[in-house]
């Protein structure tokens, strides 16, 4: 187990991946780490963003200022090669935007994630990250995670996915809180530009955690937030005539296209919010 020498939580000591997911709380732990630095990271203390194709526009262009203001950021995708799990390199022009990764996983896994057998984020994001840092050739590295001093309960649920990796929360040894990042990003040239500033769009945006009330946000946003999600369960490589679904427990994708265009809303308005959280972060 690493021992940190460093007072500064923020000071991490390579080699280390930092996760950066394309949200304020990240873009504010990398700043942090950055400057305790000096302004400039070591060659073996790494920013990565995990892209899975199902990010909103903003995210992507909060990514590429991230890059443009701070330090560059090394972004990968889950891919196969041979057969294998494996992750690709590529940039802000070359990533993928229309969900290849997350639809080449479901093909490889043959089945679809639901909210038990969530492998969506253990493949795309965590291993991706770690067959990466593999590729570097280290055999021990820090994983850095933007989780805040007022998200206890994640921060003690963490464990690294493997034994050469140890998870580090610098945000929550700092006591920064959700207010600190948001009164930083106040303070800054460029932002996070979600539609309506609204969380609803962050991460995948029409993840299948996210409750109806969220997916109606998205979809009225624009329905193809929702079309690829509905495509994956209509998908006949696999799963003709098996009906497996994101989630069982509601409408299908597609039954919810259906009833936004035809009723103007997915549901009545006194269903509570049914989200699921998530491993990712924001």
């Amino acid at each position: 187990m690493r021992e940190r020498m460093q007072t500064n939580p923020y000071r991490i000591e390579g080699p280390a991946l930092i996760n950066v997911s394309g949200g304020r709380t990240s873009g504010f732990m990398l700043f942090k780490i950055l400057d305790a630095y000096g302004g400039s990271l070591p060659d073996d203390v790494v920013p990565t963003f995990q892209n899975t194709g199902l990010e909103h526009p903003a995210t992507y262009m909060f990514l590429q200022e991230l890059s443009k203001h701070f330090c560059p950021i090394q972004w990968l995708e889950y891919t196969r090669t041979d057969g294998a799990h494996s992750f690709k390199v590529v940039d802000f022009c070359s990533a993928s935007r229309n969900g290849e990764p997350f639809a080449e996983l479901i093909g490889a896994k043959k089945m679809l994630p639901n909210p038990v057998a969530r492998f969506c984020t253990a493949e795309m994001k965590v291993r991706t990250s770690i067959r990466y840092a593999k590729s570097r050739g280290w055999t021990e590295w820090a994983s850095v995670v933007g989780l805040r001093y007022d998200e206890p309960r994640r921060v003690h649920r963490l464990k690294g996915d493997i034994k050469a990796e140890n998870v580090e929360t610098p945000m929550y040894d700092a006591k920064h809180t959700r207010d600190d990042v948001l009164r930083f990003w106040s303070e800054q040239p460029f932002d996070l530009m979600l539609p309506g500033n609204d969380d609803a769009f962050g991460n995948c945006v029409g993840c299948f955690l996210k409750g109806r009330h969220k997916l109606a946000k998205v979809a009225q946003s624009n329905p193809a937030n929702l079309e690829w999600w509905a495509q994956q369960e209509e998908r006949t490589d696999f799963n003709a005539g098996r009906g497996d679904l994101f989630r069982s427990d509601r409408p299908t994708y597609r039954q919810m296209l259906t009833q936004l265009s035809v009723e103007g809303r997915l549901f009545e308005d006194h269903i509570e919010d049914e989200s699921i959280p998530c491993m990712c972060t924001d």
